[in-house]
């Protein structure tokens, strides 16, 4: 059920873009604004060069980092979430390392969560992640709230292409477990 929804959901943001998933991350935004789920702006959008480390560990910021070695890239056109679609990566630690990234990346593998590590082995499930940041030394906590409110947003769109009745007639999750 839920894999036929997210192919249905991909065909549709592949020809039309997602209308929903902009609209829910405005809406809860103005509707609960002390969660800080706003959009950091695109010039905090900035992905430093692989071999480029973090001067300073214990800062969370990158006011001292070194703007050159930031990589020249097409300019995002909107503050809309993108959804990609494609293996997520799971694992029990955070990766703070753009070469680490680097070759996840070379077996497709777009982004990478920690949250849902193991959960798979033992619950039929789907992991819809919100990327908040480039798995590099330069991580910070700027982009999560967005990130998270963007997944919720889709989480959202998605269910709401599931008809009703499908869902009903579905095995609960407590079921499928028993049964295994």
């Amino acid at each position: 059920m839920l894999l036929k929804a997210i192919a249905l959901l991909e065909s549709r943001h592949a020809l039309h873009g997602s209308k929903d998933v902009p609209r829910y991350v405005i809406e809860t935004f103005e509707k609960f604004p002390k969660y800080k789920a706003k959009h950091p702006g695109l010039e905090q959008d900035r992905l430093f060069e692989a071999d480029y480390e973090h001067p300073n560990a214990q800062s969370l910021t990158c006011q001292r980092c070194d703007v050159t070695q930031i990589v020249d890239r097409d300019a995002r056109e909107t503050q809309d979430p993108v959804i990609h679609y494609g293996p997520i990566g799971s694992g029990n630690r955070v990766i703070k390392s753009s070469r680490a990234r680097d070759l996840l990346g070379e077996q497709n593998i777009l982004c990478v969560e920690m949250e849902a590590s193991g959960l798979m082995n033992d619950f039929p499930c789907l992991v819809i992640r919100g990327i908040c940041d480039y798995c590099d030394s330069h991580k910070n906590k700027r982009w999560q709230p967005y990130a998270a409110l963007a997944a919720a947003a889709y989480a959202k769109e998605l269910l709401g292409i599931i008809p009703v009745l499908e869902v009903e007639a579905a095995p609960a999750a407590l079921d499928i477990i028993q049964e295994s």
